[in-house]
């Protein structure tokens, strides 16, 4: 199934081009197991307002789990090989579950950043049994000059991904992807105002979804809503990429897309 949330919080079934209300009150409701029967009420796709999936999942998780993107992340910060312990477990930062933005909302330049980046991820919701219910794009901007700060401090990021994260614009169930043995194989793109800069594999991912999934998990639970980020796809994000022409970052008037098969198109505009 290819789901969506619609601006008045109510959830969709899509298929072709018409979204299928269905009885549950929300997503996290859906991914519980409850409100999954189509109500009868339908609408054309091209129609709807999309919010986010989970406008308000109970936490986001984001990961850092490709080992290209680790390589390039280390090399900014003066270190030339990844450290051993990166690859003995997944690792992952808490953050800001209020500050998600749906498809095609604008997402707000902190002023306290001159070096907007956006980043290319795949991210996989919990579903009522600890389970992964389905995946669905996302974009964890991030203030890189801020980041740069408190990664020195060896605390964060924190205030650097604090402002946005993007989501959407369907959540998609597993047995609708090519996704076998804990991996998704989905080639991604970013297009910034309408140029392709990158194309990314998701399959790259050094750990897989399982190990993510159960690394999250220990010593606590999971909740259906949860959303896992896997870190950005190698080749994701201008940090790896170089400045855009005229040697700059993300600014004001620029529309970020994010791309990616069945999940679809994933489109903001910075202001």
């Amino acid at each position: 199934m290819r789901l969506v949330t619609l601006r008045d919080g109510s959830v969709g079934e899509v298929d072709g081009d018409r979204v299928h209300v269905l009885e549950a009150a929300s997503m996290i409701e859906w991914l519980s197991g409850e409100g999954g029967a189509r109500t009868g009420t339908e609408h054309a796709l091209e129609e709807v307002e999309l919010a986010a999936p989970l406008p308000e999942p109970p936490s986001v998780r984001d990961f850092f789990a490709y080992e290209g993107h680790v390589a390039a992340g280390f090399r900014r910060r003066g270190q030339d090989r990844i450290p051993d312990e990166w690859y003995q477990q997944p690792v992952f930062y808490f953050s800001n579950a209020a500050s998600i933005v749906g498809p095609g909302a604008p997402v707000r330049r902190p002023a306290a950043t001159q070096l907007l980046d956006f980043e290319l991820e795949i991210a996989a919701v919990i579903d009522g049994d600890g389970e992964i219910g389905g995946f669905m794009l996302m974009n964890d901007w991030s203030a890189r000059d801020v980041q740069f700060g408190e990664m020195v401090i060896g605390l964060g990021p924190s205030k650097a991904k604090d402002f946005a994260t993007s989501l959407g614009p369907y959540l998609v169930t597993p047995d609708e992807l090519p996704y076998s043995e804990g991996r998704l194989t989905l080639e991604a793109r970013v297009h910034v105002n309408g140029d392709e800069l990158s194309r990314c594999h998701a399959e790259e991912m050094h750990f897989t979804w399982d190990e993510l999934v159960a690394h999250a998990a220990r010593d606590t639970r999971l909740r259906a809503g949860d959303v896992l980020g896997s870190g950005t796809l190698t080749g994701g994000c201008l940090l790896e990429l170089g400045p855009l022409p005229g040697d700059r970052f993300i600014e004001p008037g620029d529309t970020v897309a994010l791309m990616a098969g069945a999940l679809g198109r994933l489109e903001n505009q910075v202001a």
